[in-house]
């Protein structure tokens, strides 16, 4: 589109202007690339950072404790994750026929436990207080979480207002998501 000595190049995106000596004026109504990239690294950086690694780059005492409290699990994943509390790893598995994510500290000291488990051997006051809290959700998923000796259980649902709730063993929602 011309209009006098200005013309214009991709108004919907930009504001584009070539002035009569030749140079251009360029209005972007959008960050620029690599403004954009650095905002995405920095929220990435300042958050968890995971990397899967192999059960041969786990230290030693975390895979010697893994070994010893789930003898002849089949280990689908290990991934290696930094928090703000430093390092951790968390080994995905399979045992005596149940999912298992179990985290370790670099040391072998057990951080957390989370077992998949049938919504049977869920206790009858975590079921209530699902039920109470979330009427019309289906569960898809339950898990018992154990974190430094204290038990929670945890549900994904679906078709209802959360996605993921957490309840204490004696029915009390702990938090949803």
């Amino acid at each position: 589109m011309l209009r006098g000595p200005i013309r214009a190049i991709e108004p919907a995106r930009t504001s584009s202007y070539t002035r009569p000596g030749g140079s251009v004026i360029r209005a972007s109504r959008f960050p620029s690339l690599p403004l954009f990239l650095l905002v995405i690294a920095a929220a990435a950086a300042s958050g968890q950072q995971e990397r899967k690694i192999s059960m041969k780059a786990l230290p030693s005492a975390v895979r010697e404790a893994f070994e010893k409290q789930f003898p002849q699990a089949r280990v689908s994943g290990v991934t290696e994750e930094k928090e703000a509390g430093g390092v951790v790893y968390e080994i995905e598995s399979r045992w005596k026929g149940r999912q298992y994510d179990v985290t370790f500290r670099p040391d072998g000291s057990l951080v957390s436990v989370e077992e998949t488990i049938p919504m049977a051997e869920v206790p009858p006051a975590v079921a209530a207080g699902l039920k109470r809290e979330f009427p019309d959700a289906k569960v898809t998923k339950a898990e018992k979480i154990t974190e430094s000796g204290v038990i929670a259980y945890e549900f994904q649902l679906r078709g209802g207002p959360k996605k993921e709730a957490k309840f204490s063993p004696d029915g009390k929602l702990l938090e949803a998501e």
